[in-house]
């Protein structure tokens, strides 16, 4: 079933039927309470320290929720001790729960030697489900073309991309790698910087001739700014009008960029958009670039438990080698 791609086991086999790839032979073993430990259940734990809720645990797994909560409630009675807690966002493993974590992944890893196991291909050590959030246009033009290669090189590995223009939560990110231009604070996560680039502003030339080709930033006024919907924006980052338009009219607002740059294409006005995005319309100039550049960072960030698997590891490092090539490095600007 391919909803249980993510171990190298189908966990949903365990309640009573014999399925190819299942644990079957896997003796359970003897917690400290005396009470046997069903591997399958560490196998359960492992899901759900990646997905984060018994809901979308049992969806990778092909289960239903409760489940996921019998099995999880199982294997603590039978070590004795609480592995999660409830949490913002989710489940939180304990402390226990994180050398419950080790034992579980240690397990996966040797399931995956068996030969065919879950339907592999025996030369092909990547498989899974990864998942990413990151900002529309980041995903668009860096991660979704790595990640179909990754896919391509790696039939066995799949992938869930959604698109956020949000901070990474202070509980840690759903996905297993969370991109973003606001740097995590938590030091529960593995934080990597991916790069910088810039925002700046662009316009058409008929829009210009029509309207005015700004000098300073105070000639902006006439023209009306294309950016984010200024009451739904949750990013400090980008929050850049009062800096590059004090005396603006009213915002022409969108939550996607790529409707952003259409708008700005169309003529409506002044967009401030990624300048390696702009880059890739020629019908755009750029406007005061010594004087409204502003210079961002993508941060890439996952659970160090979620980036010890093989296929996020592969997927962040595909990410990683795509970046400079779509990616300019920011120039040096003076503003008179």
């Amino acid at each position: 079933m391919a909803a249980a791609t993510i171990l190298p086991v189908q966990v949903h086999a365990v309640d009573g039927q014999a399925r190819t790839g299942s644990l079957q032979g896997c003796a359970p073993r003897h917690g400290e309470e005396g009470t046997l430990v069903d591997p399958h259940d560490l196998l359960v734990l492992l899901a759900v320290a990646r997905a984060r809720t018994y809901t979308a645990a049992a969806t990778m797994l092909g289960v239903n929720h409760t489940t996921v909560a019998r099995r999880v409630g199982s294997l603590e009675r039978a070590l004795g001790v609480r592995l999660v807690v409830s949490a913002v966002g989710g489940w939180e493993l304990t402390s226990a729960g994180r050398e419950a974590l080790a034992a579980a992944e240690a397990l996966e890893s040797a399931l995956s030697l068996l030969p065919g196991s879950d339907g592999r291909a025996a030369d092909d050590d990547l498989h899974g489900l990864v998942r990413v959030s990151c900002t529309e246009v980041f995903g668009v033009l860096v991660v979704a073309p790595a990640l179909a290669q990754l896919h391509v090189d790696h039939p066995l590995v799949s992938f869930e991309l959604t698109s956020v223009t949000r901070p990474t939560p202070a509980y840690g990110p759903a996905a297993d790698l969370d991109i973003g231009v606001t740097r995590p604070a938590s030091r529960r996560l593995a934080v990597s910087k991916l790069a910088d680039y810039e925002l700046g502003l662009f316009a058409t030339a008929e829009h210009l001739d029509r309207l005015g080709h700004p000098r300073h930033l105070a000639e902006l006024a006439a023209h009306r700014p294309v950016y984010y919907v200024e009451s739904m924006l949750q990013v400090v980052e980008l929050d850049l009008l009062d800096r590059l338009f004090p005396q603006r009219a009213e915002v022409l607002g969108a939550t996607s960029v790529l409707a952003q740059l259409e708008m700005t294409r169309s003529g409506a006005g002044i967009g401030l958009l990624p300048a390696y995005l702009a880059a890739r319309s020629p019908d755009l100039v750029r406007v005061l670039p010594d004087e409204a550049t502003v210079v961002l960072t993508y941060w890439m960030s996952g659970r160090p438990e979620n980036l010890r698997r093989p296929e996020v590891r592969a997927a962040a490092a595909a990410i990683q080698a795509r970046v400079p090539t779509v990616i300019p490095a920011p120039l040096q600007r003076t503003a008179d």
